[in-house]
Formats: structure tokens, sequence, C-alpha cells
């Protein structure tokens, strides 16, 4: 622990009398969540002289809860979770972990937590999140029923996914999409009730029946409209009861019913709630020396349950806070947050932009809607417009146009009928254009939209030795909100995104290094010796020098490379387009190892001289320098250095300059044996 341990957070007995009579001002932060982690860093940042505290009634170190379902799905790793301060090393930062408050004392303006430690505050900021709803419903308490809210809530539901349990996710929010998804395996099943539409009905009839067939085509089961009454459990499987007389038997239940605001501290001390606590424009609440923030807080009546809100709330708190240091308000007044969901439903994405359908959009006055479907391809898209205007969008699958789009309904700007036309025709809004690699853009260039994290602060990271996503975004918060700027990340570390590295990257480092070790043999090996008589003849030596068997093998060998050069024709020719091109290198790589035992067979390990030396030579570089390829494509997303991704350049070009000469090579080395 730092040295404010001794000094800024000493111990008191419960009935102290201490008050702060500290020269420096000490600012406490309740809860160590995505928004808590926030506000203590920018008031690192902004306060040059004050203490910050922030406790954490957890056991975990801060972590990112905002990926737990990309956790849960196997999208990151445990590692990619962790959320520390970047500030951390800073002596004015204390960090409490597993250390709950318990209570406020307003009057003296002291905190106390569950062990009786008590810690005086300049000011307050209450960040302790929500609670998982749990429905009023006979058997919610089950012990076969889970809530998805925490770490440790996911480590147990990855522990029954491991098992194959047959799961019943309740609820068909963001929240519930992304857990039926993950939770379901080839051998087990899992089922999706909600007695809702879903998303809130927010995607409307048609958008909902998109996503319902693509949930189906994943394997999960649907439930929707079919009310809950009770559950029961019966030795180690659960009955669920629904109103219309039907059951359902599982192993195990998870709520993704929503979320209730922790406001137990708040109404303690008399702190004005509602659902939430009660804040104004910079985030304080009835006491002006406590704030609170996130999902806690309640702004304008409403309660946000999405981080970015939670982010742009600290950002409001911390600049009002700072005004104490002579500072000037670097933000404005919070005045409300955009609610966009953007979710990846196993592979498929699924997005709510601006404001569609609270208030049934499409029955106001001069609003159109515009919609573009694809159902072979899955893609459903959905524009709401109003006098030109873009208000809002939903849409299932991918679509190339989102960041676009997100910023078209963020400045609200005008589209042209023809536009629009062309969007219902072909699924495109805007003009298409060049691609441009990030590089290219300015230093200015806002990669990370929701943190506002330009492409010369992640500069700036990786020339500081930060090397992997991970490292970059701690460094920079940048990709810690919905992750769609990792793959522009990624461009800037020459590194792939983790969860799109490419197929079979285990099996092309097998063959590549197999066939690395074919070529070291036909070089390291001593010639065999060639046996005295014909009647002694092995039988390998009359593979070598059998004329059948010659052509045979030579011929084979012939045939082997120019299923190899296939790939190259996959690559530049776009109407090619036939399997996935990782399918593709897989089996470049797997021919490649044949074709070199083949060429083993065909020249019994003699390099020959003359013509067949250049040939042998030619042919064992292009297969040493298309394995050493293949060895960089498929450690890229352990090995992210950029040096090892110039090697990996480097050795291509010198793989592909050798396969000029080996096809003029083959050609004279054939017309040589048949006419000389």
């Amino acid at each position: 622990m730092t040295e404010l341990e001794s000094s800024a957070a000493r111990q008191y007995s419960p009935d102290s009398t201490h008050t702060n009579d500290s020269s420096y001002p000490i600012y406490v932060v309740v809860g160590t969540g995505p928004v808590g982690v926030r506000c203590a860093q920018k008031l690192l940042e902004f306060c040059d002289e004050a203490q910050i505290v922030i406790y954490g009634a957890e056991i975990e170190s801060p972590y990112n809860r905002v990926k737990l379902s990309q956790y849960l799905s196997r999208h990151v790793d445990r590692e990619e979770l962790d959320n520390p301060i970047l500030g951390k090393s800073d002596h004015r930062l204390a960090e409490y972990i597993d250390r709950k408050v318990v209570a406020i004392d307003r009057a003296k303006r002291t905190v106390t937590d569950a062990e009786g430690n008590i810690q005086p505050y300049t000011k307050l900021i209450l960040a302790t999140g929500s609670n998982p709803t749990i429905p009023k419903i006979p058997g919610a308490d089950l012990p076969s029923v889970y809530p998805f809210r925490s770490l440790r809530n996911t480590n147990d539901l990855i522990d029954l996914r491991e098992r194959h349990a047959d799961i019943c996710v309740i609820g068909a929010g963001a929240l519930g999409l992304e857990a039926a998804t993950a939770l379901k395996t080839p051998k087990n099943t899992v089922t999706l009730q909600s007695r809702g539409k879903l998303l809130s009905g927010l995607l409307g009839e048609e958008g909902e029946e998109f996503l319902q067939s693509s949930l189906s085509a994943l394997g999960v089961q649907l439930r929707v409209g079919d009310v809950l009454e009770s559950i029961e459990q019966t030795g180690e499987k659960s009955t669920l009861f629904f109103g219309n007389g039907e059951t359902l038997r599982v192993d195990a239940i998870v709520l993704c019913t929503g979320i209730q605001p922790e406001v137990t501290l708040a109404q303690q001390n008399g702190l004005e709630t509602d659902r939430g606590i009660i804040v104004n424009e910079w985030m304080q609440t009835s006491d002006p020396d406590i704030y609170a923030i996130g999902e806690c807080a309640e702004y304008d009546r409403k309660v946000y349950q999405l981080v970015r809100p939670g982010y742009e709330q600290a950002e409001s708190c911390c600049s009002h806070i700072r005004r104490n240091h002579g500072g000037e308000i670097l933000e404005r007044p919070y005045s409300g947050s955009y609610t966009d969901i953007q979710l990846k439903i196993a592979h498929i994405p699924c997005a709510i932009i601006g404001d569609v359908a609270s208030n049934n959009l499409e029955q106001q006055e001069n609003m159109w809607s515009h919609v573009y479907r694809n159902r072979f391809k899955g893609i459903y898209r959905r524009l709401f417009i109003r006098d030109g205007i873009i208000l809002g969008a939903v849409y299932i699958g991918s679509w190339d146009e989102a960041v676009n789009l997100r910023q078209a309904v963020a400045q609200e700007e005008k589209v042209s009928q023809r536009a629009l036309k062309h969007f219902e025709s072909e699924g495109r809004l805007f003009a298409k254009q060049p691609a441009n690699n990030i590089k290219s853009f300015p230093d200015s260039y806002l990669v990370c939209q929701c943190n506002s994290v330009s492409k010369g602060e992640l500069c700036k990271a990786i020339s500081d030795g930060k090397r992997t996503l991970n490292e970059l975004q701690q460094a920079t918060t940048a990709g810690s909100v919905c992750g769609s700027c990792r793959p522009l990340m990624a461009e800037l570390l020459d590194a792939p995104v983790p969860n799109l590295v490419m197929r079979h990257a285990k099996g092309i480092l097998i063959t590549s290094t197999v066939s690395l070790l074919l070529i070291v043999l036909a070089i390291l090996m001593p010639v065999p010796p060639v046996s005295e008589s014909v009647q002694s003849g092995l039988f390998w030596e009359k593979l070598w020098y059998d004329n059948f068997w010659k052509q045979v093998t030579g011929y084979s060998i012939l045939v082997l490379c120019l299923f190899t050069a296939a790939l190259s024709v996959r690559k530049r020719w776009k109407k090619l387009s036939a399997g996935h091109m990782d399918h593709w290198r897989y089996a470049h790589s797997l021919i490649g190892v044949i074709a070199l035992a083949t060429l083993s067979v065909h020249t019994g390990f003699r390099l020959g001289q003359n013509l067949n030396l250049a040939l042998m030579l030619v042919f064992l570089g292009v297969t040493a320098t298309g394995s050493l390829v293949g060895v960089f494509m498929a450690r890229n997303h352990h090995w992210t250095d950029l040096r090892l991704r110039e090697h990996r350049k480097w050795w291509s070009r010198v793989h592909y300059a050798l396969l000029w000469a080996l096809p003029v090579l083959l050609a004279y080395h054939i017309l040589a044996v048949y006419y000389f």
C-alpha cells in the first residue's frame, strides 16, 4: 500500500470524533468498477495536490465488468479484464480492495469501512454501481439460479458451460442475448426466456424476426412472450413453470433481468434518492460535498445502465471538483447521454443507435423509415429519417459503415434522397471511400470515440513500449467500452485483434515447422550409399532410380506445385471467392509438406549438380521462406513485437521472388530429361 495509508487513511475507533484538518484535500471514491476507476484517474490528472482514496467491495482488483460477456464467450482472456488505475504508482493514491464502505458521517465528513477504519474526506464520490434485479417469483433464490453481474458470477457460468449443463437464460436484453449465445455448446441446450420482446422491442417486428432467426441458427431455443410463474428444484434438476401451463427442466437458470441501483449508503445518510441517487448537472447529490456517478446516479429521472454515460458523468464531476484547485472547468455540465446499444451475439453484430423506437418514431409527423434486408446473409438495416436528418438506426449483421453512421446520428447530418434509394437497394448509405490505413490518418483523428482517444495518443503509448492491445488499452483506455475501435488499434500495432486471429493457426504452425525440419534434413543428411548389386538393392533405391517411379514422383511434385500456386490466384483474383482465405492457407501449408516428402522420394535426399542443384536450392528456398511466413502468421497474435511483423514482410518478399524462378527451372528440367 502507498504511504497515503499511514497519512490520509489513519485508523480510528468507531466512536472517534476526528475531523479532517489536513492541509491538502482528500477525495474519496467508493467503488472500483470502470466508472470509479475512471473517476480516480481523472482526479489524479486534474488535481495535483489532492490525495485520492478508492475503496472496492469485491475481493478482485479492479476489472472491466463491461467485458464480462466477451470473457464468457471466450473473446477475451482473463488478463484483458484487468482495469488498473493509470496513476497507480502515484504516491497520492491509496487503493483498498475488499474493503466495503459501510457508513458515512456527513457532519464530520468521514467514511467508515467494514473493518471499522475511518477515512476523512474533502469530497466524496459514490460510484457504487448496481445489483442484479431478482424477479419476485417463487424459487428465484434457489442454488441452481445464478445472477450474471460480477467476475465471480461469470466464472460460475463458465463452469456450467464446461459441464455442458442445460441452461435457461431469463431476460432478453443485451446481457441476456450475449449470455445465451456464450453458454451454448454442441452438447447442451440453452433456452432464452422473456415475457417481453427481444431488446425491449427496439428492433421492430421485422428486425426481431431477423434476430430470432440468427439465434435459432446458433442453436438457442426461444420462449419469447412466455410468463415465468415459479421455479422448483428436484434433485439436480430445476423445473420452470410458465403461465400457459408448460414446463421446462434444466440444470441451471441464469438471471439477466436488469439492475437495481445500489443506493443503500445514500439512503442511510439522508441523501435524496428515487430509483437512484438524485444528482444535478455536476453530479452533486443533495449534499454538495458528495457526488454520485454511474449506475447508482439518477439524472433528470433517468438511470443509465451503460458505462459510457458513467464516463461522461465522471468527467463532469471531476471537472467541477477541479475548481477547488483554481483550475478552469474543462467539461460542460452533464446533460444526459446517448443510449446506443452495441453488442455481438456470437459472431453477429447488432446495434441500436440514436433515438429509434422509444416513442414509436415511425408514427410521428414527417418521420420516415428506410429498410435494407438480405435474408440470405442475415443482414437487416433500418434508418429513421425526419426532415432529411438521420435520427437513429438499427442493424443486425456486419456493416462496415457503422462508424460513419454513428457519427452522422450524433451530428444530426442530413442525407439525400438519392443516398436513401441507394441504401434501400444496396445497403450502403455513404459513398464508398478508398481503403485508407489508419497510419495515414492525422494524429488528431479520434480512434476511440467512446473515450476520445486520438491516434496521436495511441502512437505515443506504442513508442513508450506498449506492444499489445491489452497494454495499449490500459495505458490509454481506448477499446475499453464497446471495443469497436480495437481493429484500428491492432492496425497501429501491426497485430490482429485476438478474436480475429486467422483460423487453423495451430495447424499452420505445425505444418510449417515440419516443413522446416524436412528442409534441414535434406541439407544436412549424408547421401545414402548405393547398393553394389541390384539383387541386394533396397525398395527405396528402386523408387529413386526406377524410371517409372521417377516419373510418378516427378509429375506429382509438378501437380502439387500447381496446387500451391492456387493460393496466389485466390488472393489476387477477386472473382474467385470460394472458401475462407484461412482454409486456403492451411491447404497451402499441407500441400507444401507433402511436396517436400515427395521430393525426398524423387531425389533420394541428393541435392544434385549444376541445373539440378539450382532447381533443388530454389525449391527448398521457396518452401523454407513460405514456412517461415507461416510460422510468423500463426504466432502473430502472441508475438506482437513490430520487428517480427517486419521479418514476416521481408521473408514474404523473398518467397515471391524465388517463386518467379521456380517454374522456369522446372520447365527446363523436364525438357532436359526428355530431350537431352
